[in-house]
């Protein structure tokens, strides 16, 4: 693994991590498939997916509590109160995992009191992915 590189793999797919760390990397639907892709094609392990709701402009959101503004787009990003979804790909071949976690983010739902969210027709719906890396790996744009 080398840190350098996997900052390379965010800028490359605007993804963007939340706080100093690679935890919530943030990454918008028109690049998450191949985001993930790069990620296990270049030996990082992805340990956990968690939600956000994307916020254009000044716009409220509706299901997030806040979060950061975009560093590549206008609008910014609100995390939704539900718990992360942990992976195990461990044990599965690249293109296996690439599969099962894009089947996973595909096939999410989210159940609030009153209605069912759903990935497929929710645009605003966006992943964010948790890796596995050292402690001490700060990611660049918090340097």
């Amino acid at each position: 693994m080398n840190k350098e590189h996997l900052d390379r793999i965010l800028e490359n797919h605007k993804a963007q991590p939340v706080g100093s760390g690679y935890i919530d990397i943030i990454v918008k639907r028109d690049n998450y498939q191949l985001f993930i892709q790069d990620l296990i094609e270049s030996g990082f392990e992805i340990k956990s997916v968690s939600w956000w709701e994307w916020c254009e402009g000044e716009n409220e959101c509706n299901y997030g509590l806040g979060g950061p503004k975009s560093n590549f787009y206008d609008g910014w990003f609100a995390e939704i109160p539900v718990d992360v979804d942990d992976v195990q790909l461990s044990k599965l071949k690249e293109a296996e995992s690439i599969d099962e976690l894009v089947k996973l983010i595909e096939d999410k739902s989210i159940v609030f009191s009153d209605e069912t969210i759903q990935f497929k027709n929710s645009d605003w719906l966006i992943p964010a992915i948790w890796l596995n890396v050292p402690d001490e790996w700060k990611n660049k744009k918090s340097a």
